[in-house]
Order: structure tokens, then sequence, then C-alpha cells
């Protein structure tokens, strides 16, 4: 896919698949981040119950470390590439983003991610 490095981020359109139905959603590309993330509504649309979950994670933030909860999605899609069972940190974002979450390594490090800066190039493909 092309992408313009004039924009100060990229962003994939994804589709997450939950226990209770699919959302399609644009998911901001991070590659410093460990987990995916995503905002604690869009995780309880997908069937999940993020308080409930025993596993928790530190997220370092602008502003502080935050404990969050881990939830294991069923399947993450982006530029037809499907992982399974990626584990996601569930956060709120600020409100006025109109992005669904972060698309960290819990997905990437699934994929082939080239990105060419150059040529304004991200491919992704299936190991």
């Amino acid at each position: 896919m092309r992408f313009s490095r004039d924009q100060p981020a990229i962003i994939l359109k994804a589709i997450l698949t939950g226990r209770t139905g699919e959302a399609e959603v644009e998911m901001v590309l991070d590659t410093g981040s460990t987990y995916t993330l995503i905002a604690r509504d869009l995780a309880e649309e997908l069937g999940y119950d993020p308080a409930t979950s025993q596993e928790r994670v530190n997220l370092v933030t602008a502003s502080a470390v935050e404990r969050a909860p881990l939830i294991t999605l069923e399947a993450i899609e982006v530029l037809g590439v499907r992982v399974a069972d990626v584990k996601v940190a569930c956060h709120d974002l600020p409100p006025d983003t109109r992005i669904a979450g972060l698309l960290g390594l819990s997905f990437l490090k699934e994929t082939n991610l080239r990105i060419s800066f150059k040529e304004d190039i991200l491919e992704l493909d299936d190991p």
C-alpha cells in the first residue's frame, strides 16, 4: 500500500474479530508498542470484559505508567493478512481520537513488514 510521509502517522484499516463479531476500524502502525492496543469500549463491543481479565500489563504513556488488562482477540486482519489469537491491551484513548487503537508487535511479529519511506510503500505479508 502507498502512504504519505507527510502525514504524522501511518493509519491502516483493520478487521478485528472477537467473541461476538467483527469491527472494521482504523489503527495507527506502532512498531514501538509491544502490544496492539484498543479502546475498552471496542473490546466490549467485540464480546470481552476487560475488567475481568486476569492478565495485566504496564503501559508507558506520555504522563504515567498504567496497568491495562490484556485480552486475546480471535483474529486481526490488515492488508489481507490475518493473524489469529492476538494479545491486545485495553486502554481508553483520548475522546477526540479518530483511531481505534495502535497496531503493535503482538500482531506485527507474526507477519513480514516492509516499509520504504523513500518510496512511500508499506508491504505486509504472511511469513
